[in-house]
């Protein structure tokens, strides 16, 4: 239960700093990301391939329900 945990704050301080990237700009978003102690490849790949980070959001092609 505890890497669960871990991993959904992971995610949620990774999405916090793909916004803060919006609004303060990557190097701010990356020391945020260094005081909270995760790893800055998460944003670095989620800057290089938006697509690839957005991919489970939405189908490609709607349901045939």
């Amino acid at each position: 239960m505890m890497q669960r945990r871990t991993d959904e704050q992971t995610a949620l301080t990774a999405e916090y700093a793909l916004y803060l990237v919006d609004i303060r700009g990557v190097e701010f978003a990356l020391n945020y990301l260094d005081t909270c102690n995760v790893s800055r490849s998460i944003l670095t790949r989620a800057l290089e391939s938006p697509d690839s980070r957005r991919h489970h959001e939405r189908r490609k092609q709607p349901r045939n329900d």
